[in-house]
């Protein structure tokens, strides 16, 4: 792209990553450095140094400090990065920063190039931002991710920051691109209900962004394609509360943390993310698998009616037909065990998707064992709905063996290092991952499983989460159930006296199967279940099934026999995978019925948007940017608060302390 040639490679602690977004980092051209504690000459200001001031030999401030300040430096360490070991943050390394970078700050910079936006930023204001967008979309890095780019005032410290070449205000100067033999299309937006009439950006530049914003969701875990909302799925154009903004992990604005600022404008946060997260998909073709090759994911439809016949459709793959496998009780469709999932009937080998965007954190491809496959894929989800924080799970269980055949997406990705490196992944073995996968995204087939005359092709879909995800929230369907009290078994008469029509206090696979076929089971389908999951060793499964009457007709060797066979093989949850994919070490969580929450979600970002009607602006409506409203080439307070402040925190702490988000003691909060 233009003169510069994009090697794609983006630094995060000093380490090299390839991407296929156009990057020129620092490396490759020094003049875009800015860790440099001088002046740079650039094709808009040849000779800084008329201007800039020498504070030191070699080392030059700009001449128009942010606030007045006369420092060299225009960039600081990350505050909780500050270590010794690494020569107090400068070179904190990639596995430390990435876990403490959650957001990303995106600004217009009010100029006519990315080389005048870097003259301004290093020569004249003394700030920095990690990446300069020009208009033809070549990405300029200008530090390396690790390090605190001054950008974003008091959200430096968790956030990465980019400047967008855009000169803004299209009201007050209409001819800026045209007499400089520049294309640049019009875009009214409303800031803060401040009507604009703004510059667009290129395509060149949204086409940059979206495949930077890619190569990030792979390398960055903790930032989310997530955007501020005013209602469940709709942007929020407006500053919101510093608390608010603060606590937020994705993608945001200028304006959204400061009033006085509108950048960057136009800029389409909702579009944006969809674009990136991809499409919001049921688990399965409720249908089965379509002849046509035309529809190549079970994309929820945008009308709740449609919704509503395709999760009935799905409601009929388990309680109609897959003998068991029943949500929230009646694994293989027998006994008060607990079950978090559903069990899907479905073609063996036909494909299972993910229905949100996440992270792939956790799998395993193993032999067959007494009840077929113990294969997995656990997915964490990290999304909003308005101003409401949902992080929860996905579990695709008896997944069809992916080792022999051609590798899909993440398991090639799997199989390689985030710096290209190969990783061995032993069969039988539960791999701990860290792979980005997109809404729609093929995650596994469907296997075979099931215990004797209940062996069939057939999928299990659970969904949980650490806490419950609707508390306090208003007007949801959603019923909590404390099943905690029972251990592996339930025994909340909410769930167990509407089944068992013989009152005898257990559950047979009649009763079970007589109740979900019938249709009844459309009561359990909003309960939120509290217990532990079936995938854990402890509490012990011999002694568990041991104690209540619904097994007191097998014999203590049919029982050990039933839990090596049958249980052992499919365990996964051990305090390892519970460190690494952020779960509880005791299994104890909160369970949903998938296809209800996949359809409840999606319902309410239809109506939402049915709600917020049409959001075109009349273009006779914008004018000029109203006075004290600037954009990045205007105005100050970029510059965190505790810049230049000597800070002692965290040098006690170890990587993982850091990674599980701890302070040291001295930090405060």
């Amino acid at each position: 792209m233009g003169k510069y040639r994009a090697s794609g490679r983006l630094i995060i602690g000093g380490q090299e990553f390839q991407t296929d977004a156009p990057i020129v980092n620092f490396r490759e051209g020094p003049r875009w450095d800015a860790t440099l504690e001088t002046c740079i000459a650039t094709e808009t200001d040849p000779n800084p140094f008329a201007l800039c001031k020498m504070q030191a030999p070699g080392k030059y401030s700009p001449y128009d400090g942010d606030g007045g300040r006369t420092a060299t430096v225009r960039y600081q360490p990350r505050h909780s990065l500050r270590q010794k070991q690494w020569n107090n943050g400068l070179n904190a390394p990639y596995d430390a920063a990435k876990q403490v970078i959650r957001q990303f700050m995106i600004h217009h910079d009010g100029c006519a190039t990315a080389d005048m936006c870097f003259s301004v930023l290093q020569n004249e204001r003394g700030l920095s931002c990690h990446f300069l967008v020009d208009n033809d979309g070549t990405i300029f890095q200008t530090l390396d991710l690790a390090l605190e780019g001054w950008h974003g005032s008091e959200l430096n410290a968790s956030s990465i920051g980019v400047e967008l070449c855009n000169r803004g205000d299209a009201a007050k100067e209409p001819v800026y691109y045209s007499k400089r033999n520049m294309k640049r299309d019009v875009k009214p937006c409303k800031i803060n209900n401040h009507l604009i009439r703004s510059f667009n950006f290129t395509e060149e530049q949204r086409d940059a962004m979206q495949r930077l914003a890619r190569a990030l969701l792979r390398l960055l875990p903790n930032l989310p394609a997530e955007y501020p909302q005013s209602s469940p799925g709709q942007q929020a154009l407006v500053t919101l509360p510093f608390g608010d903004i603060s606590r937020f992990s994705g993608y945001i604005g200028h304006y959204h943390l400061t009033s006085n600022k509108w950048d960057p404008g136009p800029w389409d946060f909702k579009e944006f993310c969809q674009k990136i997260r991809g499409a919001f998909c049921w688990p399965a073709f409720p249908r089965g698998e379509p002849a046509k090759k035309e529809q190549t994911q079970p994309v929820v439809p945008d009308q709740s009616s449609a919704v509503k016949d395709e999760a009935d459709m799905l409601y009929a793959l388990n309680e109609a037909r897959a003998d068991g496998g029943y949500f929230p009780v009646g694994p293989w469709g027998e006994a008060r065990l607990w079950h978090g999932g559903i069990h899907l009937a479905a073609a063996e080998r036909s494909k299972v998707f993910a229905p949100f965007p996440g992270r792939l954190v956790a799998a395993r491809m193993a032999p067959s064992s007494p009840i077929g496959s113990v294969n997995f894929v656990l997915l964490r989800h990290e999304m909003r709905l308005a101003e409401r924080k949902l992080e929860f799970y996905s579990l695709y269980m008896h997944l069809a063996d992916e080792v022999a055949n051609e590798p899909l997406e993440w398991l090639g990705k799997a199989r390689t290092t985030k710096d290209g490196k190969p990783r061995e992944l032993k069969r039988g073995e539960v791999w701990l991952l860290d792979e980005a996968v997109e809404a729609g995204s093929m995650i596994g087939r469907v296997g075979v499983a099931g215990p004797g005359d209940l062996a069939k092709a057939q999928i299990h879909v659970e969904l949980f989460s650490n806490s419950d995800l609707f508390e306090a929230m208003v007007g949801v369907p959603w019923e909590t159930v404390d099943g905690t009290s029972g251990g592996r078994f339930c025994d909340a008469p909410r769930i167990n006296t509407v089944i068992d029509t013989n009152r005898d206090d257990t559950l047979s696979r009649e009763e079970l199967k007589s109740f979900y076929s019938a249709g009844a089971g459309a009561a359990m389908h909003y309960l939120v279940t509290r217990h532990v999951s079936e995938w854990t060793a402890e509490p012990n499964w011999g002694e568990a099934l041991r104690l209540p009457k619904d097994f007191r007709k097998m014999r203590p060797e049919a029982i050990d026999t039933l839990v090596s066979e049958q249980i052992t093989p499919g365990l996964w949850w051990d305090e390892r995978v519970a460190a690494h994919c952020r779960l509880p070490s005791d299994g104890v969580v909160h369970h949903y019925h998938p296809i209800s929450f996949v359809r409840w979600l999606n319902e309410k970002l239809i109506d939402a948007a049915a709600q917020a009607g049409p959001s075109d602006i009349d273009p006779n409506q914008a004018g000029e940017v109203p006075p004290g409203i600037t954009d990045d080439r205007d105005g100050v307070g970029m510059v965190s608060t505790d810049a230049f402040v000597e800070d002692t925190c965290n040098e006690k702490l170890t990587l993982k302390e850091l990674v599980l988000g701890f302070d040291a003691p001295e930090c405060g909060p």
